[in-house]
């Protein structure tokens, strides 16, 4: 089964937005964690956000730590790129994670986006997540508008509005199935 591994920014605005139940829905079929460091990203956001709370004992994701010695030689790599001062060192655990154990990270950030993509791992945006829901039928356009919105105004940052999210996603070849209805919908 594949694994998707989630960074700070994707967890935080579903707990915010109060869509962790979409999140989980439109994740099925897919084993999910998220590193250790993103939690304790998340624990440190609970004193500004205490609804954040609600990510941290979620019973459909898995915490991994990155401590063996590939993941640990990983994590300085993009470290080395990413981590400023306590800044970035969830995106770093996650493509660490990700690379050593083939794993898809599922993030935002564009700088660590780019980054797990120049060194082969395969990485998700947010954007992708609700595209694919859209194609799985799971939700309606209009539904994809206003989680898009809701997103938004709990902070995340992307290249489209709500309203504009369908023609965006369409623009990207995001809406179109690259498998047979019997196969696994794969998140692109």
């Amino acid at each position: 089964m594949p694994v998707l591994v989630f960074d700070t920014s994707p967890l935080s605005c579903f707990t915010r937005a109060d869509r962790l139940g979409l999140l989980k829905q439109l994740t099925d079929g897919f084993e999910r964690v998220t590193t250790t460091a993103v939690m304790d990203e998340i624990s440190n956001g609970c004193a500004l956000y205490p609804v954040l709370e609600q990510a941290l004992s979620l019973s459909w994701m898995k915490v991994v730590p990155v401590d063996g010695l590939d993941e640990l030689v990983a994590f300085a790599e993009y470290s080395s790129r990413l981590v400023v001062g306590n800044h970035n060192v969830g995106e770093a655990s996650v493509l660490a994670w990700a690379e050593v154990n083939g794993g898809i990270a599922v993030m935002d950030d564009q700088t660590a986006v780019s980054c797990g993509r120049e060194r082969g791992v395969d990485v998700k945006r947010t954007l992708a997540l609700i595209a694919r829901g859209v194609r799985k039928g799971i939700l309606q356009s209009s539904e994809s508008s206003g989680l898009v919105d809701d997103l938004i105004r709990a902070g995340a940052r992307y290249p489209c509005t709500g309203s504009e999210f369908m023609q965006w996603a369409s623009e990207n070849g995001l809406l179109i199935s690259s498998t047979p209805d019997d196969s696994p919908e794969p998140i692109r």
